[in-house]
C-alpha cells in the first residue's frame, strides 16, 4: 500500500463527504442500516422533544440536523421532530407555529441531491393541518447550511432543536502529532489506528475529547 496523501484540515472539509448522487454506490441508496437504527431511537428522540420549551405560536420553530448527508434519513427525522412538536402545541390547545429546518453538513456534501429528495412545500397560506394532510408535501421551510458543527453555524438563541446522528464519530481534524514524523505518535501516513501504538491511539482520543467539548 502506498503512502496516503495528507491534506490540510480546511481542505479536508472541502473534500470529505458521503458519496453523492443517486447511483448504485451513493449514500442515498446505501443508508438503510442508518435508517433502521434511527427509527429504533425515535422513542428517545420524542422523550427529548417533550422537554423542549415551546414558544408562542407566532414565533417560528427552528430545527437543525447536523451532519445531514445527502439521503432521505435526514428528511425523515426532521418530519418526526416537527410532527411531534405539532402534537405538543395541539395538546395545549394552540395552533402550531411555522417551521424552518436547516440541513447542515460540510461544504463538500451533495446538497443538490438532498434538495432534490425534499418533498415540495405545501401551498403557502393554508393551515398547518392542511399542510400535514397534503400527501407528499412538507410543512416546513428548508435551507442548507454548509460548515463544520465543531464551529459556530448559527446566531445565539436562534435554534429550538439540534439533532445529530451517526456524525460525532467524525473528528474535526487529524491530530497534528500523528502527522509529525518527529512525534512518537506519528502514524506513518495511515488514516486508521488498527495496529498503531498506544500513544497514537491516545492522540486520537484526545482529539475526540476536544471536539466533543467544542460541540
Amino acid at each position: 500500500m502506498g503512502d496516503n496523501v495528507v491534506v490540510s484540515n480546511m481542505e479536508l472539509e472541502r473534500l470529505l463527504s458521503m458519496k453523492g448522487g443517486k447511483g448504485e454506490g451513493s449514500y442515498a441508496n446505501n443508508s438503510q442500516a442508518q435508517a433502521i437504527h434511527a427509527k429504533s431511537m425515535h422513542h428517545l428522540l420524542k422523550e427529548a422533544l417533550d422537554g423542549v420549551q415551546l414558544q408562542a405560536p407566532n414565533i417560528p420553530f427552528v430545527v437543525v440536523d447536523l451532519g445531514c448527508s445527502c439521503g432521505s434519513n435526514t428528511i425523515n427525522v426532521v418530519d418526526v421532530i416537527i410532527k411531534h412538536i405539532i402534537k405538543r402545541y395541539e395538546a395545549l390547545g394552540l395552533d402550531p407555529p411555522e417551521f424552518s429546518a436547516f440541513f447542515s453538513d460540510l461544504p463538500s456534501n451533495d446538497f443538490n441531491t438532498l434538495f432534490q429528495l425534499l418533498p415540495p412545500l405545501a401551498n403557502y397560506g393554508v393551515s398547518m393541518e392542511e399542510c400535514l394532510a397534503a400527501n407528499n408535501h412538507r410543512a416546513y421551510f428548508a435551507a442548507g447550511v454548509p460548515g463544520s458543527f465543531y464551529r459556530r453555524l448559527f446566531p445565539a438563541r436562534f435554534i429550538d432543536v439540534f439533532h445529530s446522528a451517526f456524525s460525532l464519530h467524525w473528528l474535526s481534524q487529524v491530530p497534528e502529532s500523528v502527522m509529525d514524523k518527529r512525534s512518537s505518535a506519528y502514524n506513518k501516513g495511515r488514516v486508521f489506528i488498527h495496529g498503531a501504538s498506544e500513544i497514537t491511539a491516545n492522540a486520537y482520543k484526545k482529539q475526540f475529547q476536544t471536539d466533543l467539548a467544542s460541540f
